[in-house]
């Protein structure tokens, strides 16, 4: 079985850096089933190296099992190289005294002999020095990078030299790559040399072209699109961009496509484009969530809460910004935390290692005493660094609590328009079935005007030839005629008196009202007014009141406010075909609207029904919410319904729906009796 397995590993391993997702299967099994450690540290490494960048909590776990298999066989040099891979996992997990004590681990199996120079002049020892040279290297790297996390700039500069200069000297394509894309990191980040960061950054690209080693061209790509920015060459930044997260998916490098994701939202952010804002936030964000539990001091999860903050708030969507303005700052006062504990952690192990070396090593304590201010320094200016950022937050709660009083304000002022709107339009509809009304009885009073005119002139001539008969005849029509203008007159006085009545603002007084002439009323003002905005449409319409009702006490102007919107609305859901939709009336199809009224014991009900598509099941506890409308954009501001839900309960009655999709639906208004 454990021959089986080697074989799978020689014929799996060449092919890590270009794995299809079952890989990690393969080795996965090959780590559980295999009893030969030196098949299983295989499969580990190579496992840690496929997630070394994906997913740091699976890193960290293969990093230990390396670990563990390495110690339990005695094999140092390898137990000293996946300390450090360790290390870096711990690290990038805000462990900093963990990952400290993985790295002085390391430095204690590889620095014996390493600089006797008559032990390795042994052929067959030489190799051997090598790979110890290597392990030297990769350790020196990772110290630095725990000194830049823990704000010892100085000591970062020299690891990363010394990691370099090994790497240059055992000709390692791998780790010199490393040591230039970090020293162009330093030059760029802390000494502000954009030309010195360029030149180091080229160079680890020349090493990843000239060897084919592109894991972590990535983010070499990425430093130089920051540098390009630097530089005020944008285009140069977003093509350098680009590319880094070409490489970064290709090489499985999650942690530099995050970074990539992050700087394009907030370029784009800062070009105020919302969409490509938002949609670059949200692949940091979810590129940081792959990648697992991550703090460093550059760019961690808050960072990525920040971003979206700021392109949802470019956007306008301020519910979705405040949402993510709040995990920002929960996220950094978490990741503070952390980074203050482990800060602490790292000092107490610094000091106790300091301590340590001081009682069994004399020789080295000059050494330990600048280790010792080194640490009180870097705590120091981490703990100066935190009171910063705690005060920047605080900074920005205040404004952000100013901002968003703000915007509730504005909210409410553009709520109040919106109703006012609704309102308005509703009277325009109303005046327009009013103008319609009107007009038939004008066109009676004029109409019999003129005819009284002829008549009095034939009188007249009757009259002079003595024709006292048919004078008398002819003065009756003109009577019976003035009734008829005096009846049509006050017919048209009546509507306008309607008119007036809805337009005026309520008194909010109650008063008797007869509730079917109510409903008659604005059954036709409604309708009329729906013909006035399209002569094309008809409808039938059915009526059925209850004359026991009698007279209801209410505020007539608001329930006919109530009554235009929901018989406006049953007029257009009618004229819609039975499948629902915007399109061409339905031929099958007459429209139709039908209004009763009934009493049933202490309650007043009112009906609209229609019959058209009805409403979506999935829609129908909306239909009441402000601003929610099916119309399409600029035929209803969706405040109708709502407007008349809450104009019923402050008649303490209910307003309720019952539909059937493509057969129609009925409002129902639930008055009580008083």
């Amino acid at each position: 079985m454990n021959t089986q397995l080697k074989i799978i590993l020689c014929l799996l391993f060449p092919f890590v850096s270009s794995a299809q997702p079952t890989l990690p299967d393969s080795l996965r099994i090959a780590l559980q089933k295999s009893s030969d450690d030196s098949v299983r540290y295989d499969a580990a490494i190579h496992l840690y190296d496929y997630y070394e960048e994906v997913n740091r909590d699976s890193a960290f776990f293969y990093a230990d099992q390396c670990v563990q298999i390495s110690s339990r066989n005695k094999r140092t040099i390898n137990e000293a190289y996946v300390l450090t891979r360790r290390a870096y996992q711990e690290l990038n997990r805000g462990q900093f005294a963990e990952s400290l004590h993985s790295l002085l681990a390391s430095f204690a199996l590889i620095e014996p002999r390493i600089n006797d120079t008559s032990y390795w002049d042994v052929g067959t020892l030489r190799a051997e020095k090598e790979k110890r040279l290597f392990a030297l290297s990769c350790t020196h790297h990772i110290y630095g990078i725990l000194m830049r996390e823990t704000l010892n700039r100085e000591q970062e500069m020299i690891h990363f030299m010394e990691a370099k200069k090994i790497a240059v000297e055992i000709n390692s394509p791998a780790r010199s790559l490393l040591g230039s894309l970090n020293l162009g990191r330093i030059y760029l980040q802390n000494k502000g040399n954009l030309d010195s960061a360029m030149y180091f950054l080229h160079d680890a690209v020349s090493i990843a072209e000239s060897t084919g080693w592109k894991k972590y061209l990535s983010s070499v790509l990425y430093y130089i699109g920051i540098v390009d920015f630097n530089k005020k060459d944008f285009i140069g930044g977003l093509q350098h961009l680009n590319q880094c997260v070409a490489s970064a998916i290709k090489e499985n490098n999650t942690d530099a496509l995050t970074r990539a994701y992050h700087m394009l939202a907030t370029y784009y952010i800062s070009q105020k484009q919302g969409d490509s804002s938002v949609y670059f936030a949200s692949k940091s964000l979810d590129a940081m969530r792959k990648l697992g539990a991550i703090v460093q001091i550059e760019y961690h999860l808050g960072g990525a809460y920040e971003g979206l903050y700021r392109a949802y708030q470019l956007n306008d969507q301020f519910d979705s910004a405040y949402r993510y303005l709040a995990l920002a700052q929960s996220a950094n006062d978490s990741i503070n935390l952390r980074r203050i504990k482990s800060l602490a952690e790292f000092q107490k192990l610094t000091l106790d290692e300091q301590q340590r070396l001081q009682n069994t090593q004399k020789a080295r304590v000059a050494y330990q005493n600048k280790v010792r201010t080194w640490f009180l320094l870097g705590g120091i200016a981490v703990l100066l660094l935190l009171a910063i950022v705690f005060y920047r937050n605080n900074l920005q709660k205040q404004k952000a609590k100013i901002k968003i009083q703000r915007a509730y304000d504005d909210l409410k002022a553009t709520q109040q328009q919106l109703i006012h709107a609704e309102k308005m339009a509703s009277l325009g509809e109303l005046t327009a079935g009013i103008a319609h009304e009107i007009q038939n009885p004008l066109n009676f009073v004029n109409n019999f005007s003129e005819v009284n005119k002829d008549l009095l002139a034939e009188m007249t001539e009757e009259m002079e030839r003595g024709n006292l008969g048919e004078a008398k005849q002819l003065a009756k029509n003109v009577i019976d005629n003035q009734d008829k203008i005096n009846h049509h007159g006050k017919r048209a006085e009546a509507i306008v008196k309607g008119m007036l009545q809805h337009s005026r603002t309520s008194s909010g007084q109650k008063e008797p009202t007869d509730i079917n002439a109510l409903c008659d009323e604005y059954l036709r003002l409604a309708y009329h007014g729906f013909r006035a905005k399209d002569k094309n449409f008809n409808a039938k319409i059915e009526t059925d009141f209850d004359a026991g009702i009698g007279k209801i006490s209410l505020i007539p102007q608001d329930i006919g406010r109530v009554l235009v919107n929901l018989i406006n609305n049953a007029f257009y859901a009618a004229s819609l075909p039975s499948k629902g939709g915007i399109s061409e009336q339905a031929s099958h199809k007459t429209p139709t609207i039908s209004v009763s009224t009934r009493k049933d014991g202490n309650t007043l009900l009112i009906s609209v029904r229609d019959n058209g598509p009805g409403i979506p099941s999935n829609i129908l506890d909306k239909i009441f919410q402000p601003f929610f409308t099916t119309k399409p954009t600029g035929q209803g501001t969706g405040l109708g319904l709502s407007l008349a839900y809450d104009i019923v309960k402050a008649h303490g009655g209910e307003l309720k729906v019952e539909t059937e999709e493509g057969e129609g639906s009925e409002f129902i208004i639930q008055l009580p009796v008083v």
